[in-house]
């Protein structure tokens, strides 16, 4: 190797960049399986004690949910002009397809602030899923 050449060569950068690859690969595949759980959502893990879908109709939103939702109620309680949290509950009612209940959350959001454009999208998707769901 000649002092113009920089870096490593090309027979030891490559298997390490290769088990580097590999090692970020699995660490994150493992921190994503974690976060979901196999056969998991964004509402929470799929693991022992978890709630089956049929519960999940039946019983309601996950407590995770409930707790947040909760917090945003009390949070535009008490300031009423909250537009990023009249968008949040309006998204999730939104996740939940609940179309109908999702649009006044939007429609309070924009008041508070017509520039927002998260609760204008919401918006346009719940009305969208309302009508969907009324074909």
């Amino acid at each position: 190797m000649s002092k113009s050449d920089p870096g490593l060569p090309a027979r030891v950068a490559i298997p390490l960049v290769a088990v580097f690859a590999i090692v970020f690969l699995g660490v994150m595949g493992y921190l994503v399986y974690l976060g979901y759980g196999s056969g998991g959502s964004v509402f929470g893990a799929a693991g022992p004690g978890a709630q089956t879908a049929q519960q999940r109709v039946e019983g309601g939103p996950p407590p995770a949910v409930m707790l947040q939702y909760e917090a945003l109620l009390r949070r535009v309680a008490r300031h009423p002009h909250d537009d990023v949290a009249w968008t949040q509950l309006g998204d999730l009612e939104l996740a939940a397809n609940r179309f109908r209940a999702a649009i006044p959350y939007y429609e309070r959001a924009l008041a508070a602030n017509p520039r927002n454009v998260a609760a204008r999208t919401g918006l346009m998707q719940a009305r969208e899923g309302l009508r969907e769901s009324a074909e």
